[in-house]
């Protein structure tokens, strides 16, 4: 590979890793957003939110297809770096794979708090069920006693 063309790919890398860098910070704040759309239940917004986070996603789908020629040889293309771009490749990543585990994190605490809300809501609507058969059940048998008092009377 010509200097020219090294300096190019170099330059290429740590643009991509920028761009997926702005891509996990937009991503990181809306796992922050959705934490308090899921507090509140707000479910319309969490819908958006969701879409929006899912266009990012797809963006960053599309930027590892771009990086991935250079994982290939990741460990040469790392040392022919000059020290100030492994410096910023290696805090870019770091930075990356920060951002990726919080959002892991985050994500993993929405969906037990949301599991927990729907298991308490089956929980009582299961007793509102249950309410309601008992009150079915009370009914008949006052229907079916008045009847039977009325007809005992007659």
């Amino acid at each position: 590979m010509s200097e020219t063309t090294a300096e190019q790919s170099v330059a290429r890398v740590i643009e991509l890793l920028r761009h997926q860098r702005t891509l996990y910070r937009k991503l990181r704040s809306l796992a922050d957003r959705q934490k308090s759309l899921v507090v509140s239940d707000d479910a319309g917004a969490l819908i958006q939110l969701l879409a929006e986070r899912q266009r990012l996603v797809d963006g960053l789908v599309q930027l590892n297809a771009k990086i991935a020629p250079y994982r290939q040889n990741w460990t040469d293309f790392y040392q022919g770096l000059s020290e100030t771009q492994r410096v910023e490749v290696s805090e870019l990543l770091e930075e990356v794979n920060a951002s990726l585990g919080a959002i892991l994190r985050d994500d993993a605490r929405d969906t037990a708090m949301m599991t927990a809300r729907r298991e308490r809501m089956a929980i009582e609507l299961g007793e509102i069920g249950g309410s309601r058969r008992a009150h079915a059940a009370y009914a008949g048998s006052v229907v079916g006693g008045v009847n039977q008092g009325t007809d005992a009377k007659a």
